[in-house]
């Protein structure tokens, strides 16, 4: 996949968030693992188990970053949320679950502060059903997994159309 037009990439940044041991917990870390093995240059992918704080670390330096977490909102199990977290914080009452101490959007706000946010912050939640430990993802939230990953691919893809050439060049 090509992710730059005319020598100007996107440095881009996809983080997959989430605790591999409890079921749907695991489909931000799923989605970041199936990525990997399609990397592009331009794209650095990162797998967060269990501390989203870990988050501030690797956001400075991209112009854009792509996060992926399992949320439970009262949506159907398998239902992608996407939010364009750039400007606006995330809408926390639809994304109230968190296993991680703190919530993905409380993280974004500290890096907002810290002035630590890339210019184009997406959010992806993936509506998961159950958190037990030791379980395996539902089916539903499987084939999430799959459509998230395409749809990050798109994002990228329009992203790096809209490079301009004070972008980073890879």
């Amino acid at each position: 996949m090509i992710y730059g037009i005319r020598g100007v990439h996107v440095k881009a940044l996809v983080v997959g968030i989430g605790n591999d041991l409890r079921g749907d917990d695991d489909a931000g870390l799923a989605v970041a693992r199936m990525m990997k093995g399609e990397q592009p240059a331009s794209v650095t992918i990162v797998e967060l188990n269990n501390d989203v704080t870990a988050l501030l670390d690797h956001l400075p330096g991209f112009d854009v970053a792509m996060i992926i977490d399992a949320t439970q909102s009262g949506s159907p199990p398998g239902t992608i949320h996407r939010f364009d977290a750039s400007t606006l914080p995330l809408p926390e009452a639809r994304l109230t679950r968190s296993t991680h101490g703190m919530t993905v959007g409380s993280v974004l706000e500290l890096a907002r502060i810290q002035q630590l946010l890339p210019k184009k912050v997406l959010v992806y939640g993936i509506e998961g059903e159950q958190f037990i430990h030791g379980s395996s993802l539902t089916p539903e939230v499987e084939r999430a997994v799959r459509i998230v990953a395409q749809m990050i691919y798109a994002d990228l893809g329009a992203e790096a159309r809209s490079g301009s050439p004070e972008k980073s060049v890879c």
